[in-house]
């Protein structure tokens, strides 16, 4: 038996640039339900491009709430994920 999963968090103590895009995503049945969502990359330039991806998703379905047009991107400070 493989006990491959298991309980608890490792932190990769890599030097790995790690670029974080965030958002708000909705959730639940009334409009000022939310929740901050992340996509990490190891990449500057794939990151760039899918922040400008969801600010042009958000242009295109008409986002009036400045909650919702929020977009992140930004580099992670500590080493590691």
């Amino acid at each position: 038996m493989l006990k491959i999963f298991r309980r608890g968090h490792k932190t990769l103590t890599s030097d790995l640039e790690t670029w974080c895009v965030r958002w708000h995503q909705r959730y639940g049945i009334y409009s000022s339900q939310y929740k901050e969502v992340a996509q990490f990359f190891t990449n500057k330039e794939e990151a760039e491009e899918f922040a400008e991806s969801l600010r042009r998703a958000n242009k295109l379905l008409g986002h009036t709430c400045s909650t919702m047009r929020w977009v992140e991107c930004k580099k992670e400070k500590s080493k590691g994920l």
